[in-house]
Parts: structure tokens; C-alpha cells; sequence
């Protein structure tokens, strides 16, 4: 590798190769050795395996294929019956999985990664490099959830069972931090080929290689892991027998569970706003604070005959107040948003005035409203419609305030709640006018172009901007920090102008767990070496 080369690349990828050394050690456990405690016994570390751990999850996965259809859902129970090469841990860091270490050639154009030689999947049968070939080029073949981000692929070939090495036809900085992110689950060919991801062979009884495997899912409410004997990292991992993850879609719910003991964690569960005090203050309650690449909207549909003009979107734009929005819905989970890309990527922000997301200003989105042409009728009303969104905090109250905010200029809104599969089936399909809805957008800023570059999956405002298309591509070639951020601000500039959505909020992302749950992935033992939602280190210390 050219040092000169590593010096100039993206931190993505460089922060990676620093990572890699300790990242062997603890992510992949080194020589392990059976001091698997027996009895409920703690082994000589102090730690006591055994037992169920029971998770909260706000909503149920559309399928358990990982690589499949786009489902937020899916990622919290794949990362514990599936590894990618590489994943995101809880400091939005990407550390190494699956992959025991990798190179990348002096020309930026080739990655070599090396895979451990003792992995099983659940089945039983030798994980090789064969079967990570085959996962990236069902990928590809099958329009599989991210395959838009690794259409630089030129070729993936298998010089030994160890060894699978990526050739892309030109640099592409992202490609690492893509990697990390969802829908690269490795998956077995033996098991796997010739079946339709998107279809009828969904992959609803999941073979994986990670430390649970699939047990039962009892649609409506949970799902259950079991302890995989055989995971590669050691006898004693991981430390619990089970993890049952409860579908619960009311916040208030949930929360009376967590409190009554009926759950560990509280998982992707987002906890209501009147919750937070009681949450932080209580000690036998751990809840860490994580601020993630992720963030609150209000969307259009560009190609609906109301959300196409651009004078409605602006006095919509105009119309929202996010610190209302914060203080009465989002609460401590929000912070006020002021530029089209999240604050973690800090180097590439465009703070300049044009390119400002557009602030509240009542009397601007009133004169807005009365040039779009459209009339008013007798009660004052321009026009009337349902809004889209989630029905888990805090997007119901989110929808009723805005809703009041737009009554103000006119603008009468039903606000449809639905469950987080049908809401992306209804706004996949382009059945819808305006919509209220978040998502992660890292680990790399180059994400944000799922949801913003022309035929995307999660575009789902129907947006298209060549100079856009044109901006983010290059942003993904070029491996000079300096060079790279100039064209995500002209994105943002761009985006001001155009507004295809509104950002009201980042995401204050918590993760409370009760405190004798030990090996948390945002605790400070585990976090290191864990995907954001990972237990392979979990314990319970009652």
C-alpha cells in the first residue's frame, strides 16, 4: 500500500485500517479457550453465561432476508444470525465482522480481505470465500437492498477459501463504509442459490454463520434466536442461550414492560418523550446517549400535481417550525436541523445562508401559498390531503403538530398512521402526497444519495437532479479529503433550492437497558467490537 495514498483517503477508510489491529483482537476473539460457566456459575472473568434476553423491537421485519427488500427493521435481529466483512459499532465506526483484516491496492481500485478458516453456518457446513462471492453477486443480479452502492463491482474472484478480492472499475471511497452498513449479510450458496430474494423464497427461515440462529417467529409477537454452539469465536460465545425480540408498537406499552421487567432492553423501541427523566435518572437503568447520522423529515411527492410546485413546497418548507415540533413531539430525542446533511459530517457542511435549510417564517409561507395558483375555498382552505407516517413515537405527534402548522396557511392535512411495512410498501408504490418519516444516512455521507439520487430505493420524494446525480457520484471517486467536500456543499445548495424534503430534526438516538445487562453493544466494555445492535457479548449479571 502507498503510504502517501493512505495519508490522502477518506478517514472512512483510513480510520478502518487503524482500527484493524485491535479490531483482530477483540472483534474476532484471538484463540479462545471453554470457560463456559455451568450452574449459572460466573467463569473466571466474573462473567455468568446462560439465560434469555428478551428485546424490544417498535416494529416487525417485512422478511428475515438481510440483503433483500429495504426494511429498517430487519438489520437489529440480522446482525445476531448473520456477519457482514465488516460493521458499524455505536460510535459510528467501522470495524471489522466476518473479515479477520484486508488491503487495498496502491491504485485505490482493489480490496483484499481475508476470512478466518474456522466458520460454520448454522447448518453446520464451512463458511469460504466462495459463499461471499455469491452473496455480492445475488446482490447485484437480484436488485437486492444496496445493490445501487456497489454497482462499481468489476469483478470478484476467490484466489484460496480465505481470500475474496473486489476489483471495481474506479475509485470509490465509500465502498468499506457500505460495506459496514445493511443489506451485506453474508449468506451460504448451498442454501441460497437459485432462490428469489425478492419473492416467494424471502429467506424466511434465515441460515446465517453469527452467534444466534434462527429459531421461531410468531408473527405478531416475537421472534426468537437461539444460541449458535458452534460460533467461531470461542465455546463460550455467545454468553446467553436466547434472545426473543417482542413486538411492541406502542411506546407507552413497551415502556410499562421494560419498567415491569418483561424486557432487558428496549432495543430499537424509541421511548416516549415524558419517559427520558425517569430513564436517566433511575440506577438500575442504563441509557447511553448516541448522536447518529440520522434524521427527522417531511417529504413530498414530487410527482404528485400539489407537492410538483415549487412555490407549495417552499411555503410548506416555510410553514414548519422545528422548535415547535421539538419541544411538543420530538423532545429530547431532537436537535434543531439547519443543514441537508447530518452534523456528524462535520467537514462537509454547508453553513452558508442559501443553502440554509429554509427557517420558519409564517408571513413568507403565506405569500408562497398565494402564488401557487391554487384557490382557496370559503373556510380558506388551498388544499387538503393525507400525510403519511409511522405509528410509534414520536411520529404521531409529530404529525399533529404539523398539522396545526399548516392549517396556518391554509393547508388541511389528514395524517394516515401506519405500521412501518405498509408505510414503506404504500410510499414505495408512489400512493401517497406528502409523508413524515426519518432513517439513518451514514455511515458515510455518501448514503444521503440512496434517498436523493435518481431511481434510488429510498428516494421516495420521486426526486431527480442531474448536477445531483453528477455531485454524489464524483463525491464517491474522489479520495482527497479536500477535494470530496466541496461537492456534497454544492449538493446542499442545491437542495435549498429545490427541497424535495424538509429536515425539522436530528436523531438523539438512547438505548436504555437494565443495569444488569452487561456487555450492552453502547456500553463501554463492548462497544468496540460489536455492530449497533450486536449481543454477542451479553450478559446477565442477575
Amino acid at each position: 500500500m502507498n503510504k502517501k495514498f493512505l495519508r490522502r483517503i477518506l478517514p472512512v477508510i483510513a480510520a478502518i485500517l487503524l482500527l484493524a489491529s485491535a479490531a483482530l483482537t477483540t472483534a474476532c476473539g484471538g484463540d479462545a479457550k471453554d470457560d463456559t460457566p455451568t450452574d449459572g456459575a460466573k467463569n473466571e472473568n466474573g462473567i455468568k453465561a446462560g439465560g434469555t434476553a428478551v428485546v424490544g423491537q417498535g416494529a416487525e421485519p417485512i422478511t428475515l432476508n438481510p440483503d433483500g427488500k429495504p426494511d429498517d427493521n430487519m438489520p437489529q435481529i440480522a446482525q445476531n444470525v448473520f456477519q457482514r466483512l465488516v460493521k458499524t459499532n455505536n460510535n459510528q465506526a467501522v470495524i471489522l465482522d466476518l473479515a479477520t483484516g484486508y488491503t487495498i491496492s496502491e491504485d485505490g481500485t482493489e480490496y483484499t480481505f481475508t476470512l478466518p478458516d474456522n466458520v460454520t453456518f448454522h447448518d453446520g457446513e464451512p463458511l469460504t470465500s466462495d459463499d461471499v462471492k455469491f452473496t455480492f453477486d445475488e446482490i447485484l443480479k437480484q436488485n437486492g437492498w444496496v445493490a445501487s452502492s456497489f454497482s462499481g463491482i468489476q469483478e470478484i474472484t476467490c484466489p484460496d477459501d480465505t481470500t475474496v478480492v473486489f476489483k471495481m472499475k474506479e475509485v470509490d471511497v465509500t465502498f468499506v463504509g457500505n460495506l459496514a452498513y445493511n443489506g451485506t449479510y453474508i449468506l451460504p450458496r448451498h442454501v441460497y442459490e437459485g432462490k428469489d430474494w425478492l419473492d416467494a423464497d424471502a429467506l424466511m427461515e434465515p441460515v446465517g454463520s453469527g452467534p444466534f440462529k434462527f429459531s421461531k417467529w410468531d408473527k405478531g409477537v416475537s421472534l426468537t434466536l437461539e444460541r449458535y454452539d458452534n460460533f467461531y469465536r470461542g465455546e463460550e460465545l455467545p454468553y446467553l442461550d436466547k434472545l426473543v425480540y417482542s413486538f411492541i408498537t406502542d411506546g407507552n406499552t413497551a415502556m410499562q414492560a421494560f419498567y415491569n421487567g418483561e424486557m432487558d432492553m428496549l432495543g430499537s423501541i424509541i421511548p416516549p418523550s415524558s419517559e427520558y427523566s425517569k430513564l436517566l435518572s433511575d440506577p438500575d437503568i442504563e441509557c447511553p446517549r448516541i448522536v447518529y447520522p440520522s434524521r427527522f423529515y417531511v417529504g413530498f411527492n414530487l410527482e404528485n400535481s400539489i407537492c410538483s410546485d415549487i412555490n407549495f413546497r417552499r411555503a410548506v418548507a416555510h410553514a414548519i417550525d422545528s422548535d415547535d415540533i421539538i419541544a411538543k413531539a420530538i423532545k429530547e430525542s431532537g436537535l434543531k436541523a439547519t443543514t441537508w446533511v447530518s452534523p456528524v459530517f462535520d467537514w462537509a457542511l454547508n453553513t452558508d445562508p442559501e443553502a440554509a435549510v429554509p427557517a420558519h417564517d409564517l408571513e413568507k409561507a403565506k405569500e408562497y401559498m398565494t402564488q401557487t395558483g391554487l384557490e382557496a375555498d370559503k373556510d380558506g382552505v388551498y388544499a387538503k390531503f393525507t400525510v403519511d407516517t409511522y405509528n410509534y413515537e414520536p411520529f404521531p405527534e409529530f404529525a399533529t403538530v404539523l398539522k396545526e402548522e399548516l392549517a396556518k396557511i391554509g393547508v388541511a392535512i389528514d395524517i394516515n398512521m401506519m405500521e412501518y411495512g405498509a408505510w414503506e410498501e404504500k410510499v414505495n408504490s408512489g400512493d401517497f402526497t406528502m409523508v413524515i418519516g426519518g432513517g439513518y444516512q451514514g455511515p458515510d455521507i455518501s448514503a444521503l444519495r440512496d434517498r436523493i439520487t435518481t431511481g434510488k430505493l429510498l428516494n421516495h420524494f420521486n426526486y431527480s437532479n442531474a448536477d445531483v446525480d453528477r455531485l454524489m457520484a464524483e463525491g464517491e471517486k474522489t479520495p482527497v479529503y479536500e477535494e470530496r467536500a466541496p461537492k456534497y456543499q454544492e449538493v446542499q445548495k442545491i437542495l435549498a433550492q429545490d427541497l424535495p424534503f424538509v429536515v425539522v430534526s436530528e436523531w438523539l438516538g438512547y438505548m436504555p437497558y437494565r443495569a444488569y445487562v452487561k456487555g450492552h453493544p453502547a456500553s463501554e466494555e463492548a462497544v468496540e467490537k460489536t455492530a449497533f445492535g450486536e449481543f454477542t457479548y451479553v450478559w446477565l449479571d442477575k
